[in-house]
């Protein structure tokens, strides 16, 4: 059991602070002290009904907040929340700390994710239609799980409607970098449009066969190779010109359809039912250009120049968007209510990729061509359960439950990457051919390649809080206690192939017969062993664990108890005190995929023992104390104060050792077997003023002192950049958050105007925050030679730079909206900045490698949405919106001692234009 180090200097702290502001409040009462009149004094009438139910410091979107800014998903919605940024444009950042520090839940409960890197489910599958409000808390309190650092996000589903209604909604977009261009893509399968596969990708039975006996008879334990006889069993049955050769072709707009609707009537006088359905579907395109090169750095000075590889790309990325939600509620009089709600949300990613350029270690004089194909399926699909019980009798005790069941997976089949070479400087022509460019097979081993991943995570959950209000001294106070339990299980594999040369064969003239052949060619079923009537043809081969493990199984399990106090001290000061107990056994077992079948594999999960290096470990238990004071110190002026402590868990990747190529940046991760649980000293103060009715001035800070806090590194691996993990001995990070709303009757600005009673709103947030590394202790990074790996521990002064910011801190984040709201229109202006921030972390290799940094689009949006009269109905929406108007760019660099940049990950975004028409019953 471990007893977080501050814990007696904490509540010291949080003693005197409640004593100063005890003595405070008593001085100003009594210099304010009038004789007792018959009189109440009502303060916070301005400030909204969530601030004063939570003694936490928290923001909230409201349907309106979300409706304003006409964001269609939950990631883009938060990401004009004070304090919040995104990565990868699906995952959020809160105060600096990246998505493996925030809580994600949907109704209290947690759900898995399809992505192999992280636990936290990405929010750009979360549509806006699905959820009524989203809280965001950035102070911790024991009802919530332990691993807390810059917040937890909660979604909330629909519920029981008010009245019954039914909405359709029609949108297209254009993007002008994309739509109507040519964008490379491949044929696939006949119904990839709708987001599933019709077939094409589906295992062929000779390679099922082959995966079953991982590997057995088919493949020999020399080399690896598939036997003749099944290697062309396997070729004729794979459709690698569907799923391989590049086409292109005009790009169509974006373009959704949105259904929803609720009803809900009355049983009896005392029972009501409700029921809410959603149905969404979207299909987007975004065509990506730039440049992607590698770098090299020199170990002694520092320095940085191109590597070896210098490059364009371009890619096409089609993404479906599938999401469906019903929930059903029951509420017996006021007193009982039960909630299920079922949601399934999907995301499947199509993506052909071209990298062009040169490079000068394998194929001096050759431009090359690296051309990808992929289709990524993700879904989360999660059933819950929710009750709520109010007893007036049993002194107004309520209690809550809530559980949970939810499965995500992620199906990656075929994904393939040719290399192909020329001495001329045509491209893939209009009409798919290659000209000029032919496969560099016979020259290289790993000229055509393919490969097969997954993920499958589930994940079970239950929580029950009792909450009992008490009385004393005459003041309103309460207690509550509850328990949870969270088990989660992942599974990933990753099975990867090459076609290649039998050594030895030669064609006409002593040449290679498949050297500078096109693509298609070459793997036509007769290239094939003894099908190729020359020799023994291609052969098939599967690349053995020789670096790192090909899959892991992971578990997690956490039983958790809570107790906490709400104390009323004075009218106005209110004191949240609690403590929660977590016990949790973390597993993450590496191991070879082609060792075992996939059965023994998931058997040989469990928490029996860690006895060795490829078993990442972590077996641990902690009281989390949680204390926050909040005065009401004038008529709708008060003030926050917290301190807790919380800790953050590596996520299943970072503790599994396999390789996992990340295809949003397309680089390879290595996880860290050694990784242990960050521990988090968190203090916060703000002071909030609410003006009017959603008008408010707030301003804050926070201070958080981080024990090894998990980072991503930056690694050169001969010409390619990959990265792994570690934990860095300790960091600090404390920042400021201002925020800012008012509304201001136009009326009474200008007079009477054609835009009749309309509010001018504007509304505006800034965060201030800086971070720094220690490099006080040792830094355990990894080896591994043969799917084996062991502990590398150095002097963390030898690896990281002393001093430097955390991963995915900003210095400054900007947000602003200001625009006219009327009855029947609004249009808004919408701003949001981010200023730089590490993408990966540089090590220290004899010199510092610098870091990597990244630099997110200024973006400067317009929404304009109208409601009008067709048919002779009123209930007709128009939304106009540009985002991006600006165009800015998204850039990856790399600067080193000599100030040479390079441009590791550089593409264009262009101007979205986009309208939708949505019609209510």
């Amino acid at each position: 059991m471990k007893l977080l180090p501050s814990l007696t200097t904490s509540f010291l702290f949080c003693g005197t602070v409640v004593s100063m502001v005890t003595i405070a409040d008593f001085s100003h009462a009594q210099e304010l002290y009038i004789p007792p009149i018959d009189e109440i004094v009502v303060r916070g009438t301005n400030i909204p009904d969530e601030k004063r139910a939570t003694a936490e410091i928290s923001s909230l979107l409201t349907p309106e907040k979300i409706e304003r800014a006409g964001d269609s998903d939950v990631a883009g919605a938060l990401r004009r929340v004070t304090g919040l940024s995104l990565s990868d444009g699906k995952f959020v950042i809160v105060r600096g700390l990246n998505e493996r520090y925030t809580s994600l839940t949907l109704n209290g409960s947690p759900l898995p994710s399809p992505e192999p890197l992280r636990r936290v489910a990405p929010l750009d599958l979360f549509p806006t239609s699905v959820v009524s409000t989203v809280l965001v808390q950035k102070t911790y309190s024991p009802n919530y799980s332990g691993e807390f650092g810059g917040g937890v996000i909660e979604l909330r589903s629909k519920s029981i409607p008010d009245e019954s209604f039914v909405s359709f909604k029609l949108s297209g977009g254009i993007d002008l970098v994309t739509t109507f261009e040519d964008g490379l893509t491949f044929v696939g399968g006949g119904t990839d449009f709708t987001g599933f596969d019709d077939g094409t990708r589906d295992l062929p039975a000779p390679l099922a066969a082959a995966f079953e006996e991982f590997p057995g008879v088919a493949v020999t334990d020399e080399s690896d190779v598939f036997d003749t006889a099944l290697t062309s069993a396997i070729a004729q049955s794979i459709p690698f010109t569907e799923l391989a050769l590049p086409l292109r072709r005009n790009v169509p707009i974006n373009h959704s359809l949105g259904i929803s609707g609720g009803t809900s009537y009355d049983i009896s006088n005392d029972v009501r039912f409700g029921i809410v359905a959603n149905f969404g579907y979207a299909r987007n395109f975004q065509l990506r250009e730039g440049e992607r090169d590698n770098v090299q750095f020199s170990s002694v000075t520092g320095e940085v120049t191109t590597g070896t590889r210098d490059t364009t790309f371009e890619s096409l990325t089609e993404e479906i968007l599938l999401n469906g939600l019903i929930s059903a509620g029951l509420e017996i009089g006021d007193n009982h209510s039960f909630d299920v709600t079922g949601i399934v949300l999907r995301k499947t990613v199509k993506e052909a990729r071209n990298e062009t350029g040169t490079e000068t270690a394998s194929f001096d004089g050759f431009d090359l061509i690296s051309t990808s194909t992929e289709f990524f399926e993700n879904q989360v699909a999660s059933i819950q359960g929710n009750s709520e019980h109010f007893f007036p009798s049993l002194s107004d005790l309520s209690i809550k439950t809530r559980v949970a069941y939810s499965e995500a997976f992620r199906d990656a089949p075929f994904e393939t990457e040719s290399l192909f070479g020329s001495d001329g400087t045509t491209f893939i022509s209009e009409d798919g051919s290659v000209d000029e460019f032919r496969s560099l097979i016979g020259e290289s081993e790993s000229a055509f390649s393919t490969a097969f991943s997954g993920v499958d995570d589930e994940n079970f959950s239950g929580g029950l809080d009792i909450e009992l209000p008490l009385t004393i001294f005459n003041r309103d106070h309460s207690i509550t206690v509850g328990g949870a339990y969270t088990q989660s299980n992942r599974f990933y594999a990753i099975r990867q192939f090459t076609i290649e040369n039998e050594p030895g064969l030669t064609g006409l003239n002593g040449e290679d017969p498949f050297f500078f052949q096109p693509i298609d060619l070459i793997t036509a079923p007769q290239s094939f062993g003894a099908n190729a009537g020359i020799g023994s043809g291609l052969s098939l081969r599967e690349q053995p664990d020789v670096v790192q493990p090909s899959a892991y199984t992971g578990d997690l399990e956490v039983f958790a108890g809570y107790v906490q106090f709400d104390v009323a001290l004075t009218d106005y000061i209110q004191l949240a005190a609690g403590v929660r107990y977590e016990t949790s056994e973390q597993l993450v077992d590496n191991f070879s995929v082609a060792a075992l079948s996939s059965s023994d594999a998931l058997q040989n999960s469990g928490f029996e023992a860690c006895p060795g290096f490829n078993e990442g470990c972590i077996n641990e238990d902690y009281f989390l104390p949680a204390v926050t004071l909040t005065w009401n110190f004038g008529d709708n002026l008060q003030a926050r104060g917290a301190f807790s402590q919380t800790i953050i868990r590596p996520q299943f990747q970072e503790l599994g050792a396999s390789v996992f190529t990340d295809t949003d940046r397309d680089i390879s991760i290595f996880g860290n077997p050694f990784l242990v649980n960050t521990e988090i000293d968190n203090f916060d103060l703000r002071i909030e003023y609410y003006f009017g009715r959603e008008q408010f001035i707030t301003i804050g800070g926070f201070y958080k002192d981080l024990l090894n806090p998990i980072e991503e590194t930056f690694i050169q691996t001969g010409d390619d950049i990959s990265s792994s993990f570690v934990n860095t001995p300790s960091a600090e990070l404390y920042g400021i958050e201002f925020e800012y709303e008012q509304r201001f009757f136009l009326p009474d600005l200008i007079g009477d105007t054609w835009l009749g009673d309309s509010d001018l709103v504007f509304s505006t947030n800034y965060t201030w925050s800086q971070s720094e590394v220690s490099a006080d202790g040792t830094v355990v990074q990894t080896t591994a030679s043969f799917g084996e790996i062991s502990p590398d521990i150095n002097d963390a002064a030898q690896v990281i730079v002393d001093g430097r910011s955390l991963q995915g801190q900003s210095d400054h984040i900007v947000n602003g909206q200001l625009g006219l709201q009327g009855d029947d229109y609004r249009a808004f202006f919408l701003l949001n900045w981010n200023s730089a921030r590490i993408r990966q972390v540089g090590l220290i290799t004899g010199a510092a490698v610098p870091d990597l940094f990244e630099r997110l689009p200024f973006g400067i949006d317009f929404v304009y949405a109208k409601n009008f009269e067709l048919f002779g109905s009123k209930d007709w929406e128009l939304e106009f919106k540009v985002q991006n108007i600006l165009g800015d760019d998204y850039e990856a660099t790399v600067t080193g001692t000599n100030d040479t940049v390079v441009n590791v990950d550089v593409f264009e975004l262009g101007q979205n234009f986009s309208f939708s028409i949505e019609k209510r019953f």
